[in-house]
């Protein structure tokens, strides 16, 4: 066996393949359901039999071929795949929370000045330049 190849097991298609270590590495690390590095096939296998009772929902390993009837098939899978390969490396972030803290935040500056605009009459400067630019 090449010592640059590891095994791998990909719990969301099944797959079960051996890959450069550099790839599969970049492919554990983005959280997309790859399990891993394994010495052999047998390995990764048993590493599959010793946890699918704990995770039901990992799909049956299988060979290339195989994964195709495995992909993920509905776009809500898709999107809900996506943010948690996103959040899991973050350490389970509230990325959610975080939007809505940085809308709020977006919109009070907005509104800090607008109210700054109708206390030092900026707005009729802006609204003189607007009319001007847009001819009616």
């Amino acid at each position: 066996m090449a010592e640059f190849l590891d095994w791998n097991y990909n719990s969301i298609s099944g797959s079960v393949a051996q890959l450069p270590a550099a790839y599969s590495s970049v492919l554990r690390a983005m959280a997309l359901g790859w399990h891993g590095p394994f010495a052999s096939k047998e390995e990764t296998l048993k590493f599959y039999a010793d946890n699918k009772d704990k995770n039901p929902n990992w799909k049956e390993p299988t060979g290339w071929l195989g994964n195709l009837e495995n992909v993920v098939k509905t776009p809500g899978e898709v999107v809900s795949g996506t943010v948690g390969a996103i959040t899991d490396p973050l350490g389970k972030l509230n990325l959610g929370g975080w939007m809505i803290r940085i809308g709020e935040i977006v919109l009070g500056i907005v509104l800090i000045g607008v109210g700054l605009a109708r206390l030092t009459g900026v707005q009729n400067v802006i609204a003189k330049a607007a009319k001007v630019a847009i001819p009616t």
